[in-house]
């Protein structure tokens, strides 16, 4: 910009500034020269000294009266905002920056406490978004214990929309007051006030042993009551502070909030308070929806910590991994528990079988697999319903990954039996072949490996044979291709070889690969026809 203009628009600020009377369009423009010409990069862009000079004279001319406004800038975010120039200063000491902001805050609020005392702290509150940091420099205003306490007082008088903002305050303040004279305070100001106060003020004091020792002086309802409404945040708390706030979470319903409060420290938990909270986060519903939302890593990392320590059964186990199981999708954790229980035991596949469909007759299931809440029955359903799309260990693999054809065998006869006395044949066959598609293949090279040819051979069911094709080509999931119906062919000429392979010794398990092939060979056929489409319209 000319220099001539440069001065023109410094002269139209300075008489702006002489007749404006909002201190707060003072302040915003004060604040912009401030970014531009009193920063780290702002004396490195090269700035006349006349500007510097003009610059400085405006920012002392824009100065407001009032200092709530004067210095409302240092406590409308939590960090200070930079310029965008020191935004982009790699050589910036973060550090150094930090302690001139924490004088300049400390300042600042001697003078408005020295101005306008609490009314200005309500006053910088209202359009503040550092409601702590707000608190934590008003503490170090106070003379002393009693002057803190009053602070305090008049804080839990606030209400109505100022409230939250004097809550965020007060958590600030307590925790920067003398630790040593810190529950002295509380406990004073709790003395004479209301049960309703008394609950406002301990939820903003520290979560931990200091406060919970006072309320245990409080009473139970006061007590209670904080347990049910306070937000607990993760913090580095000692053993007996964890056990401490996972009783106390649990006995007010609230284990997703308890979960939050020790999700980083899954090793620290003690066992039988880790089954308690994982058992109660899975099967309790009272706390609002959106509260506390569970995160699927945390979940894995806490059953895996729990995994195999003393005292922990596969039973149960298997089903808290039951009770996660959407948590299991893309995690290290898995399902090895539960999966170990269903191929072991058939009793368990047909129960999952039933939850997720229903009876082919109008006969009744058993009492204990009756479930009368609809919300209820529906989750089990679906996470049934999931959960086997998500078993890959077939029944008799043994320990070394080869399967045993005789315990295959006998897992399906049984499996089957149980299928049919409880009025599910037909689904429970499909599932029993989408979770033989799932199987390893032969010695041979060819697939399925051998002991899974000679189950599927030996039943012959039309319903396996579907659900064996179902499950392969659900297998495959999301891929890249290219144009045309190349990949489709290629898979449908190796099914087709593997069919041609055992034709001879597995007539019955040859025409189900060969229906797999026949269904690639439709596919390719159809993105051939695609592609040819394409190109038409390109050209």
């Amino acid at each position: 910009m000319p220099e001539e203009d440069q001065t023109t628009i410094w002269d139209l600020i300075d008489s702006w500034s002489e007749r404006e009377i909002d201190e707060k369009a003072k302040a915003r423009l004060r604040e912009r020269i401030r970014r531009f010409a009193f920063t780290r990069r702002g004396r490195r862009r090269g700035l006349k000294q006349a500007t510097r000079d003009r610059a400085r004279e405006a920012y002392a001319k824009l100065e407001p009266r009032d200092p709530v406004i004067r210095y409302a800038w240092l406590f409308a975010n939590q960090w200070v905002e930079e310029s965008p120039e020191e935004i982009e200063d790699e050589q910036l000491d973060v550090s150094k920056r930090g302690e001139q902001v924490h004088h300049q805050r400390a300042d600042a609020l001697q003078q408005i406490w020295a101005a306008r005392g609490f009314d200005g702290v309500t006053a910088l509150l209202s359009d503040s978004g550092a409601l702590q940091t707000v608190g934590q420099y008003s503490a170090l205003c106070m003379r002393d214990s009693e002057a803190s306490a009053d602070f305090l007082r008049r804080c839990l008088s606030m209400a109505g929309d100022l409230e939250r903002k004097f809550d965020g305050c007060m958590a600030g303040f307590i925790l920067s007051v003398d630790a040593a004279a810190r529950p002295e305070i509380l406990s004073s100001v709790a003395k004479d006030a209301s049960t309703d106060q008394i609950v406002r003020l301990f939820r903003c004091a520290l979560f931990g042993h200091e406060t919970w020792r006072l309320l245990d002086k409080a009473g139970d309802e006061i007590r209670d009551r904080y347990w049910r409404e306070v937000f607990p945040y993760w913090n580095q708390h000692d053993d007996a502070e964890r056990t401490e706030l996972i009783d106390r979470l649990l006995a007010a319903n609230r284990p997703r909030a308890a979960f939050h409060a020790v999700h980083m420290d899954w090793d620290s938990v003690e066992t039988s308070r880790l089954k308690r909270l994982l058992l109660a986060v899975g099967t309790t519903a009272e706390e609002p929806p959106g509260s506390f939302k569970l995160d699927a890593y945390e979940i894995s990392e806490a059953l895996t910590s729990l995994d195999g320590r003393p005292g922990v059964s596969l039973d149960e186990m298997a089903r808290l991994e039951f009770l996660f199981l959407r948590a299991f999708d893309d995690s290290e954790h898995g399902i090895p528990n539960l999966e170990r229980q269903i191929i072991e035991s058939p009793a368990l596949f047909v129960q999952i079988v039933a939850l997720a469909f229903k009876r082919s007759d109008d006969r009744q299931d058993p009492p204990e697999w009756r479930i009368d809440d609809p919300e209820r029955r529906s989750a089990l359903a679906s996470a049934a319903y999931r959960l086997l799309g998500q078993v890959t260990r077939i029944p008799g693999t043994d320990s070394d990954g080869t399967v045993n054809t005789e315990a295959l065998q006998q897992w399906l006869t049984e499996t089957r039996r149980l299928l049919a006395e409880h009025a599910r044949v037909e689904i429970g066959a499909q599932k029993i072949g989408d979770l033989l598609s799932k199987a390893p293949a032969g010695q041979d090279g060819v697939w399925p490996c051998v002991p899974v040819r000679d189950a599927m051979e030996a039943i012959g069911s039309e319903e396996i044979s579907r659900g064996f094709q179902i499950g392969v080509r659900n297998a495959r999931g999301a891929h890249w291709r290219g144009e045309g119906g190349a990949q489709e062919r290629e898979l449908a000429a190796q099914y087709r070889g593997w069919a041609q392979r055992v034709a001879f010794e597995y007539p019955y398990v040859s025409n189900a690969l060969e229906g797999i092939a026949t269904s690639y060979d439709r596919e390719a056929e159809w993105h051939d026809s695609d592609a040819k489409v394409r190109r038409r319209l390109i050209h």
